[in-house]
């Protein structure tokens, strides 16, 4: 599975260099790349939370993308690079859980633990992977490189754990943020689907929502059916409820963070 797409998500930002000098070691093995910025937003260290942007976004990408995930605290220690092959498209990071939400959700034919260093630039630095290891492996990879031959099949790669929502008494749906977007939106573990299969398909009028010391009555269709800085909840585009402010932040309204308890009743059909 070669393509001439790499999508990158990393946690370094736009500060530092360091993106550029990945993309510079890619194009100097590749000139063809077309490469994508998924997102250098996350979070420093955000395992979990470049986990769940991955895997919200990479169904949407045509078949084959290589997606280069740089989220690596463990860099110069024991963790190992890896380059995972699904059904749809190649996957190259560090062995830490970041691509363990995608991977569940597709149909994997190998995961490979990295041996070859010749697919490695060469000296490897002891803090810098993204250029010296991860980048060349997107490249060669983008070039027609074999995924097999650059190391060994494992099937111990790192999954990675999500909170999973409860019912609890009366129907009530118990779950928690699990991330907070740019606009300050809550994005909670609780589903739609899931939700469906506990009440039944919407719509489901006066559904009550709790978070932290807030109380919102309501599901809304789009953000500007509250007023101005009021709070509401919305089905979003992964199909998970998501508490809003229209036009504010509902994370400073709340006070609520990642790991905040959110507690939906149901409202009637």
């Amino acid at each position: 599975m070669s393509s001439r797409i790499v999508a990158l998500l990393t946690d370094f930002g736009y500060r530092d260099p360091f993106v550029g000098i990945m993309k510079g070691v890619m194009l100097g093995i590749n000139p063809d790349l077309q490469l994508i910025d998924l997102s250098h937003g996350t979070a420093p260290q955000g395992i979990r939370e470049a986990a769940l942007v991955l895997s919200a976004s990479c169904p949407y990408f045509p078949p084959h993308t290589i997606f280069l995930v740089v989220v690596d605290p463990g860099v110069g220690g024991t963790r190992r690079p890896i380059v995972a092959e699904t059904a749809d498209h190649l996957f190259v990071a560090p062995d830490n859980g970041v691509l363990g939400l995608a991977l569940d959700q597709a149909e994997v034919r190998s995961v490979i633990h990295v041996t070859e260093t010749r697919y490695f630039r060469q000296p490897v630095s002891r803090t810098f992977h993204g250029r010296d290891v991860f980048a060349p492996l997107a490249a060669w990879l983008s070039r027609g490189a074999q995924a097999h031959e650059m190391g060994t099949t494992i099937d111990d790669y790192q999954h990675l754990e999500l909170p999973r929502p409860r019912v609890q008494a009366g129907e009530e749906l118990a779950g928690e943020v699990i991330y907070r977007d740019r606009f300050g939106n809550l994005i909670t573990n609780i589903a739609e689907a899931w939700a469906t299969e506990i009440w039944g398909p919407s719509p489901w009028q006066g559904t009550e929502v709790h978070i932290e010391a807030s109380v919102i009555r309501g599901l809304d269709s789009h953000y500007a059916q509250r007023s101005p800085q009021e709070l509401g909840i919305i089905i979003n585009s992964w199909g998970l409820f998501e508490v809003f402010a229209n036009g504010g932040s509902a994370a400073q309204a709340t006070g609520a963070a990642e790991g905040s308890p959110v507690r939906i009743r149901r409202g009637e059909r």
